[in-house]
This record gives C-alpha cells, sequence and structure tokens, in this order.
C-alpha cells in the first residue's frame, strides 16, 4: 500500500514538473517571437552614405549631438554676472584730486625746472611721461584750472556709469570725446585725456557664481532634441550625417554595435509576466477544475506560441492580414468561451505590441475575436464554423473602416484597409477548421465536429451496430433522441449525449441475440442458462462496449458515457428469478454492473433515457398516464439506488428531464386512427 502511495505522488509530482516545463518553455518561446518582432533591424550605415531607405525611430531617442550643440549656444548667450563697486569711483576721484593738489604744491616751490620734474614724479598718484609732467608744470594756473575743472566733471560723469572690462574701451573714447570738445587748450588736451585714461577703470566686479548659476539655469531651459518614435531618423536618398551616425549608434541600428537595449528586455519580460500571472489568475478564479486538466494547459501554451508564429510570419505582409480571431474560436471550441475571452484580450495586446500598436490591428483583434469566441460557443454543425468566420469577417471590416475614418479623410484608402479584415476572418477560420482535427487527436479533446463525424451513421462502428444488432441499433436511436430533448431542456450538452447514445450500447454486436430487441423469433435464449449466467452476459455488454470503442478510438468522453449509463444498477429481472430458484443461493452485488455510476450531467440522462425508453416500450397500453407512471416510476428507482448522486443534477433538473421525456415519448406513442377496408371495386381517395 505504501508503495502504490509513493507510486500516486510521483505520477502527481511528474506532472506538475510536466506543467512547469510546459509554462516555462511557452514564456520563453513567446518572449523569442514577441522580442524578435519588436526589435528592430540593424543597418550597414556610415557617415557620407547615401540611404536606400528611410530609417525611422524605433521609440522616442534624444539626438545628444545636437541637444549638446544647443546647450552649448543657450550657455554662450549667457551675459557674464557683475556687481557694482562704488568705491572704485571714489578712489579714481580723490586720486585725481591729489593729484592736481601736489602738482599745484610742486609749482609754488622755488626749485628749478628739473628738480621740480623729479619731486612732482616721486609724489605723483599718476605716472606720466617727462614731457607731459613738464608741460603741467609751465603751463599758467588759469589753464590749469580750467583742465583741473574738465577733468574732475569727466570723470565723475564716466565713473557714475557701471563700466566693465568689455565696455572700458568705449568709455574711454567717450572720455577723449568730452575733453576734446571742451574749452582747454589744446596743448593740455593730450595730457587730460591721459590723466583719465589712468583713473578711470571698469567699477563692475566679475560674479563667478551669479554667472555659473545663471549658465546652468539657462542650460535646464533646454529641451533635448527629440527623435518621436516613427519620426524618420533618415530619409531615403539623402547623404548619411555623423550626426544621425550618432542617433543610430545610441538605438542600436548599426550593425556591429553591442549595445543592449536593458529597457526593451525589462518591459517585455514584465509585460509577458504580468500577462502570463493574470491567465493563471483569472483561468484560476473562472474554473478551478481547469487547473488539474494538465492537457487543457498545455494546449493553451501551445496554441498561443502557434499563433504568435502566425502573427510573425503575416505580420511582415501586411498587420491586418493576421488572422487575429484563430485563437479565441480554437479555445472556445476546444476549451472553453470565457477563457477564449480571456485569450483574445491578452493577445490582441501582445500581438498590437508587435505590430506598432497598430490601432485597427488592435480592435480589429479585440471585436473580431470576441464574435468569433461567442459564436462557437454553442457550435453543433459545420455551418456554425461558416457563419461564425462571416461574423469574424464583417467586424474586422467595420473596426478597421471605423479606427481608419477617425485618423484618415482618405476614404478609399480606409475602404482598401477594410478588404484585409475580410481576408483576416476567412483565414482565421480555415485556420480553425483545418488545425481543429490535429488538437482533438494530439489533447483527445471531443469537439462539436468530432461528436458530428462520430454520428455519421456511415461510422464504421454504427454500420456493424445496424447490421449485427438492428434492434439494439433502433433503441440506441430513440434513446438519443430522448437524451438529446432532455439535454437541451436543462443547458447539458446535447450533442454529446446524442452520440453517447448511439454507442451506448455498442458491446452488445458480440452477443446480439442475448438481448430482447434483437430477438426476432419468441425463442429467448436466457431460458436456457442460469440467471446468474443471464446476468453476466448482459452485463458484459458494458465491457465489451468499451473495449469496442477503444479499438475504434472513441473519444474518452464517450467512452465514459458507455462505461457509465447502467451505473452501478441491479439486474432486476434475473436477480428477482434467481431469489425465485430456491436451489440456489445469491447474493446482490453478484447481480448489479460494475460502475462506474454516472458523473456527468450527460451520463445521468443517457442512463435515465435508457431505462425509461425500454421500460415504456414494455408497457401494454402506453397512454400519456401510463407513460407518466412508468418514467416516475424509473427515475425515482434510480433516485433510490443512488445512481444519481454523483451526477450534478439537481432536483429541478430532474423534474425538467421528466417532463421531456414525457413529451417526446407520448408524441411517439399516440394512439392512430384506424382506417376502414376498402372493396376492391371502390374508387374512393383515402387520407392517411
Amino acid at each position: 500500500m505504501k508503495k502504490l502511495d509513493k507510486h500516486i505522488k510521483n505520477i502527481i509530482k511528474n506532472e506538475q514538473l510536466i506543467i512547469i516545463f510546459f509554462v516555462i518553455f511557452y514564456f520563453v518561446s513567446s518572449y523569442a517571437l514577441v522580442y524578435t518582432s519588436v526589435t528592430p533591424p540593424k543597418f550597414d550605415l556610415k557617415a557620407g552614405d547615401v540611404a536606400t531607405q528611410d530609417i525611422k525611430a524605433p521609440k522616442d531617442v534624444v539626438d545628444v549631438v545636437a541637444t549638446q550643440k544647443k546647450i552649448e549656444e543657450a550657455v554662450n548667450a549667457v551675459n557674464p554676472k557683475y556687481d557694482y563697486n562704488e568705491n572704485i569711483a571714489k578712489e579714481s576721484y580723490l586720486k585725481l584730486v591729489d593729484f592736481f593738489n601736489k602738482l599745484r604744491d610742486v609749482r609754488k616751490s622755488s626749485e628749478t625746472e628739473e628738480k621740480k620734474l623729479q619731486d612732482f614724479k616721486a609724489v605723483s598718484p599718476i605716472g606720466l611721461e617727462d614731457n607731459d609732467v613738464a608741460l603741467l608744470l609751465k603751463i599758467d594756473d588759469n589753464t590749469l584750472i580750467n583742465m583741473e575743472s574738465v577733468v574732475l566733471s569727466t570723470e565723475k560723469a564716466i565713473m557714475a556709469r557701471q563700466i566693465t572690462e568689455d565696455a572700458l574701451p568705449t568709455v574711454l573714447n567717450d572720455a577723449k570725446s568730452v575733453v576734446e570738445s571742451s574749452d582747454i587748450s589744446e596743448e593740455v588736451k593730450p595730457v587730460a585725456v591721459k590723466i583719465l585714461s589712468s583713473v578711470i577703470v571698469p567699477n563692475m566686479i566679475y560674479n563667478a557664481y551669479e554667472t555659473n548659476l545663471a549658465k546652468k539655469e539657462a542650460e535646464e531651459r533646454v529641451q533635448p532634441v527629440m527623435y518621436k518614435k516613427g519620426q524618420n531618423i533618415v530619409v531615403s536618398g539623402e547623404v548619411v550625417t555623423q550626426q544621425q551616425i550618432e542617433v543610430l549608434k545610441s538605438l542600436g541600428l548599426l550593425k556591429g554595435s553591442s549595445k543592449i537595449d536593458y529597457g526593451m528586455i525589462i518591459g517585455l519580460f514584465l509585460i509577458l509576466g504580468l500577462s502570463l500571472f493574470l491567465s493563471v489568475y483569472y483561468i484560476i478564479k473562472l474554473d478551478k477544475k481547469i487547473t488539474t486538466k494538465k492537457m487543457y494547459i498545455e494546449l493553451l501554451c501551445l496554441t498561443g506560441i502557434f499563433y504568435l508564429l502566425l502573427a510573425v510570419a503575416f505580420k511582415e505582409i501586411e498587420p491586418l492580414l493576421i488572422p487575429a480571431a484563430t485563437l479565441p474560436m480554437l479555445i472556445s471550441v476546444l476549451i472553453d468561451p470565457y477563457i477564449a475571452i480571456m485569450i483574445d484580450i491578452i493577445y490582441s495586446l501582445l500581438v498590437g505590441l508587435m505590430v506598432g500598436f497598430n490601432q485597427e490591428f488592435i480592435f480589429m483583434s479585440l471585436l473580431g475575436g470576441l464574435i468569433g469566441a461567442v459564436k462557437l460557443s454553442h457550435s453543433k454543425q459545420r455551418l456554425d464554423f461558416v457563419k461564425a468566420g462571416l461574423y469574424v469577417s464583417g467586424v474586422n471590416l467595420v473596426s478597421i473602416v471605423g479606427i481608419g475614418l477617425l485618423n484618415s479623410n482618405d476614404i478609399i484608402s480606409v475602404l482598401k484597409s477594410s478588404l484585409w479584415g475580410i481576408v483576416s476572418g476567412t483565414f482565421s477560420i480555415i485556420l480553425v477548421i483545418g488545425t481543429l482535427p490535429f488538437w482533438e487527436a494530439a489533447f483527445d479533446i471531443l469537439t462539436p465536429l468530432k461528436l458530428l463525424e462520430l454520428s455519421n451513421p456511415n461510422n464504421p462502428l454504427l454500420k456493424k451496430l445496424m447490421m449485427d444488432a438492428p434492434g439494439t441499433y433502433h433503441h440506441s436511436i430513440v434513446v438519443a433522441n430522448l437524451a438529446e430533448a432532455a439535454s437541451d431542456a436543462i443547458g447539458a450538452n446535447s450533442l454529446l449525449v446524442r452520440v453517447g447514445a448511439y454507442y451506448h450500447d455498442i458491446g452488445k454486436i458480440k452477443r446480439p441475440y442475448f438481448f430482447k430487441e434483437n430477438q426476432l423469433s419468441g425463442e429467448n435464449l436466457h431460458d436456457k442458462i442460469s440467471p446468474d449466467l443471464s446476468t453476466l452476459v448482459i452485463i458484459s455488454h458494458v465491457k465489451d462496449g468499451v473495449e469496442l470503442a477503444k479499438k475504434y478510438k472513441l473519444p474518452q468522453q464517450v467512452i465514459d458515457l458507455i462505461k457509465e449509463h447502467h451505473g452501478t444498477s441491479l439486474v432486476k429481472y434475473f436477480y428477482t428469478k434467481a431469489l425465485q430458484n430456491e436451489e440456489e443461493s445469491c447474493e446482490e452485488e453478484s447481480f448489479r454492473y460494475p460502475g462506474p455510476k454516472p458523473s456527468t450531467k450527460e451520463s445521468a440522462i443517457l442512463m435515465l433515457a435508457d431505462s425509461v425508453e425500454a421500460a415504456v416500450r414494455s408497457i401494454p397500453e402506453p397512454t400519456e398516464e401510463n407513460i407518466k407512471n412508468m418514467i416516475d416510476k424509473i427515475v425515482a428507482d434510480r433516485l433510490n439506488d443512488g445512481q444519481l448522486e454523483d451526477s450534478d443534477l439537481t432536483l429541478k433538473d430532474i423534474k425538467t428531464i421528466k417532463n421531456s421525456f414525457l413529451t417526446a415519448l407520448t408524441g411517439m406513442f399516440h394512439k392512430r386512427i384506424e382506417y376502414p377496408d376498402i372493396e376492391p371495386n371502390q374508387n374512393k381517395e383515402v387520407l392517411e
């Protein structure tokens, strides 16, 4: 027992590992497919080459060279900042006053001219050439006073200005002009200009801190030169500049470039990871049972990769040609329409990313996939698939036209684009119908198309049943009609129940004449054998049916219906017969079917329909009341025997099923009018 438990645990662990493997395989594969689609191609270019095609920016990028040039221009345009120093003007004026005071003192002395010259040069705050000093020492007092007045007034006026280093030459020229236009003696004007030039100095002190701060602010105000996503970096036919090469390098668009776009790698990882997480979370919340079905997880992974491969193949031709509704329609048929809707949303955005967020594609994919999933949610025949394809094509066309008219006034161009939507819808349904048998076979999934194939009377197994056990075949057809009507009434899978009813008694092919419906003569083979042997023969038709179903490769769901259609019910006729035989001791368990009991609504409906049809057929007078009583009796018997306890049928469902049986059987066994005999020579029309 411990070894068995360990073996079961190992199987469970292995299944979990398989699921993890498929999820990882899906993530890596889808990441590679999406990444290769969103990664732009690389170009072999250098400065001076002539571009052979337009190169667009795959995302917003800063032109570093142009931006730096713009920054330099802004910084250079900033004027230096200065602080005004009023003490400089005062010092300049006092220097002049001191100069003239000392000049007068030296002029009053009785020394020789040579001695005066030397004495003045020694004390003068302003340095002048000897000939200029000699001139000042020999001019008369009025000329000196007049010159002093002009120099002092000019200095005061000039130094009242804000003088920078750059403005100094201009200021000195202004001072010279004032002196030359004054009324002082012509011979002293050059000396006066020299005196002013020595005391007029910049009074604006350069402020390095404020200047640097202003330059920094100017730099911050500069807007980067950007290439927006989709904007041409290089135009076909133009000569490529070094500046454009630098931009292409920064984007990693040049061959041989080792630049890795970590932003794209991480961003795509986050998007795909979030998509996978939300998908799993949605599926768990929607239906926890699906998480235990390994094949569904495998199917979701493989169909997702299949669709991404289609997207990669078609997007290079035309994004709107991608058969966007293929995946949601496949999932709707193979698994569940609600999961298909979630898948439609996720993959519309993912493939939208691959085609540059093409608005027309995203809306076409979302809305077309939605209508496709809904229309195929209850498909029962091939015509439903064709209708779904037409609906998808129509929705695609309207979506593309709607978005096209929002973005463009060129109606002709919009209508041309809309034709791709029709082609996409057509491709989608062709791919669904064409690949469906592969998915059915690979994952043993029973789809409406597969059920329709199985319901074909030309199916080899059904033909064998019809030829070898015609009574059983007729019984199966009637049971199928009853079960289908009841399934429709409670919302069960009526197509599955019908097909299950066709095959539920195929085990009788092995020994057809041991079953009443195939005994054309009055002879009953069971009269010649014991009740327990008869029971063994009757019960074995279930096991024989399962073996035949496996041999003919019927789907597991149909095999389950064959296996469960009698549950563990008692073969009452032969059990009662055995009890009446006092010579034999019998146990009830020996006269019961091996089971299991019906585990689904469809299996329970088939059990009831099979039992009710056989019982009603045995009623001598099948009036509506007698039929109703028999239905109530059979259903109550199955309920009391616990045969329906695992089937999820509610009391309301059972009531609806009984009413459905009554309506159908009353129609089958209605009274017919008796036609009078017609005399041989009587020429009258008789309406039947």
